[in-house]
């Protein structure tokens, strides 16, 4: 019994190490990706857009630029075959689960009538 709960305190303490070691090498590798990422978006400009476009405050932006933009989205939007398709497989998921749970639900019921007296 002694070497049973060893061996499962020794797994545990293992098992506990590697995942505070995986948490501290994600940490230090995000810190790197971030700090790498924040000087390249430093040191790289975008030619392509001009100096008024990057100032533009909130307040500046009207309801027609809105609209249009909104307009262009609707636009755009067109019929997307694998959302369809994910849609109706989700309703048929859904109901077909639907289904069992209202038979299990039956033959319990029943079996729980069958044996009270």
């Amino acid at each position: 019994m002694t070497k049973f709960m060893l061996k499962c305190f020794g797994l545990v303490t293992v098992l506990l190490f590697g995942v505070l070691f995986g948490i501290q090498k994600a940490q230090v590798e995000m810190d790197e990706l971030n700090g790498s990422s924040q000087e390249s978006v430093e040191s790289s400009s975008s030619p392509g857009i001009k100096q008024e476009e990057t100032e533009k405050s909130p307040a500046s932006i009207t309801s027609h630029d809105i609209k249009t933009k909104q307009e262009k989205l609707s636009k755009i939007d067109s019929f997307n075959v694998f959302s369809a398709l994910g849609q109706r497989l989700t309703s048929w998921i859904s109901s077909a689960f639907g289904v069992m749970i209202s038979i299990f639900g039956v033959i319990i019921s029943e079996m729980l009538a069958v044996f009270s007296p």
